[in-house]
């Protein structure tokens, strides 16, 4: 899976990395029992502070989402499954981000839904 940081959305970076493997939770881009990269290995891929990571890493695990193996990594939850809630609120998080982008370049958020129908009807 790919975790790609967004300085400008205003939300911290350690959230932004929860957020992204809850996403990949949720749209089977990361497995049930899957390892994740581990603390320095994601630090050194993004370019950021390991402590950041540690962060995000704490959340899931506090969360469900994830579960640390001392000595051998940091896998996803084999047993926790994204609830409708959890699922809303990654949905949520991708209206609200298109919706920001789309701003940023002049777009309502009604010209980006009709957008999204369009584009989902040619497919």
């Amino acid at each position: 899976f790919e975790i790609k940081l967004d300085y400008d959305r205003g939300i911290p970076v350690y959230r932004q990395i929860a957020e992204a493997v809850v996403g990949a939770l949720a749209a089977g881009g990361l497995s049930r029992g899957e390892q994740l990269p581990t603390i320095h290995e994601l630090a050194a891929r993004l370019g950021i502070n390991p402590n950041t990571v540690v962060r995000a890493y704490k959340d899931l695990e506090r969360d469900g989402h994830i579960v640390a193996q001392r000595g051998r990594g940091t896998f996803t939850s084999p047993s926790s499954e994204i609830d409708a809630s959890e699922r809303d609120s990654v949905l949520r998080g991708i209206y609200e981000r298109a919706v920001l982008d789309g701003a940023r370049h002049g777009f309502g958020p009604r010209e980006i839904v009709r957008f999204f129908r369009r584009a989902l009807s040619e497919k």
